[in-house]
């Protein structure tokens, strides 16, 4: 049955025919051994151009930097490759074959069966997929277990024509004009407030729980108004005084809405730690940079508070290094706005940034592995489901993570400077940086 399948795909990476399920999904020969390689040595490659490169069979060796970006953005997985260089994969990818397989099986009965049709006008690239009898999706899981085979990684459940080696300067000339709606749209070009639709019927259940779990803005802004007017009082505190307070008071609502979450909460408390102290920053970014795709206006940063502070402003008044993050920050959100990310979305990338798999030392990394696939997994099909004309879109969105993380970073690293030199008091937030850096 394998061998079947393996004749009617394509490798996502160059286009060859495949050979089987190697390091995640259904590649070629070819770009398992280059992916292999690759991981074992350790090799560093370098584009000669932009990161643009096409790759295909014919140019595949071309460019090996730009051929592994595009090994990892289909979905093929580092952990899957031996460090001991000894033949055959890892065990623990066993399930997630065998439920590849099974909705690749579930497909192709639908094709013959007349249950799907693929639009013979579309190009190679962009094929239109038309339900034309019901289609019943996977059942979804309760929200109280998880089951215990691993589903695949969601790369590996696109169709192959969705790849394309493009970055998103590219992607962004491509789709951000062509008058196409995006899962939700922005109001006008001076105003970027979403409205919040009510739940499409398509929406995954997983989707639905996660925006449950999402604290009340309007009672969070409210909470720290009063606490900042608490603090002027009791004197005159500075700007930067200031918004410490407003960033410690939102590190205590995420942490509340951790510890409150659908999948969270059945985690021992040493391994619900070690989640916040791995991620803290990263959804403390993130809750910012979320109210600020969602409501916020141009050429200005929205406070949890409500306030608005001009860019023009930050950029006269702020040191160099918070500036450059400032800035930073907001080209994310332009890029997230091109992207046209909703609130759904938004629900499903606080669960993968939360459920971390690469850190260390956890006593269920199982677990928080299968939470982070199936919240991939959510996020796979809701994005299918309400912007399946735009190619790539899901990638792009994952690609965003690391952006995050990084930018986070950089801010930790202020944080911490400023707080050696005296500038910041001693509360949650500093607390987390202290302790995130002793783990490290």
């Amino acid at each position: 049955m394998e061998s079947r399948l393996c004749l009617k795909e394509l490798c996502p990476v160059c286009g060859d025919h495949v050979s089987g399920y190697h390091y995640g999904l259904l590649t070629c020969e070819s770009c398992k051994g280059f992916f292999k390689r690759t991981v074992q040595n350790n090799k560093q490659y370098v584009c000669a151009e932009q990161q643009e490169c096409t790759i295909d069979r014919g140019q595949r060796k071309r460019c090996p930097s730009c051929r592994f970006l595009k090994c990892l953005h289909v979905g093929m997985r580092l952990e899957a490759v031996r460090a001991d260089r000894k033949r055959g994969g890892r065990n623990k990818f066993g399930p997630m074959y065998k439920r590849d397989r099974a909705l690749k099986q579930q497909r192709d009965a639908l094709i013959q069966d007349g249950g799907f049709r693929l639009d013979s006008g579309s190009s190679t690239h962009h094929r239109n997929l038309t339900f034309t009898t019901g289609f019943h999706p996977l059942p979804m899981i309760p929200s109280t277990s998880l089951p215990t085979a691993q589903p695949p990684h969601l790369c590996s459940l696109l169709p192959s024509t969705q790849y394309q080696s493009t970055s998103f300067s590219n992607w962004k000339s491509q789709h951000s004009n062509n008058g196409s709606p995006g899962p939700t749209d922005c109001k006008s070009p001076s105003s970027r407030i979403h409205s919040f639709s009510p739940p499409a019927p398509s929406m995954p259940q997983l989707v639905m729980e996660f925006l449950r779990c999402d604290p009340d803005e309007l009672q969070l802004q409210s909470k720290i108004s009063a606490r900042i007017l608490q603090e002027e009082e009791n004197g005159t505190p500075n700007t930067f005084s200031l918004m410490c307070v407003m960033a410690d008071q939102t590190l205590f609502s995420i942490v509340e809405w951790a510890r409150t979450s659908i999948f969270f909460k059945q985690l021992k408390v040493d391994d619900q730690m070690k989640l916040l102290h791995s991620c803290w920053s990263d959804l403390l970014l993130l809750d910012t940079v979320c109210r600020n795709v969602l409501q916020g206006r141009e050429n200005s940063l929205l406070l949890v508070t409500g306030q608005e502070v001009e860019l023009s402003y930050v950029a006269s008044h702020a040191g160099l290094t918070l500036a450059s993050l400032v800035q930073r920050g907001q080209d994310l959100v332009e890029k997230l706005l091109i992207l046209k990310v909703d609130r759904q979305e938004f629900a499903c990338i606080k669960f993968l940034v939360l459920f971390n798999p690469d850190v260390k030392q956890l006593e269920d990394p199982q677990f928080v592995e299968s939470v982070h696939e199936q919240a991939e997994s959510s996020l796979l099909e809701y994005t299918l489901s309400t912007s399946s004309h735009l190619i790539g879109r899901f990638a792009h969105l994952l690609l965003c993570l690391s952006e995050i993380r990084s930018l986070s970073t950089l801010a930790e690293d202020y944080l911490y400077c400023k707080h050696l030199s005296g500038g910041a008091c001693n509360n949650l937030l500093i607390e987390m940086l202290h302790a995130k850096r002793s783990c490290a």
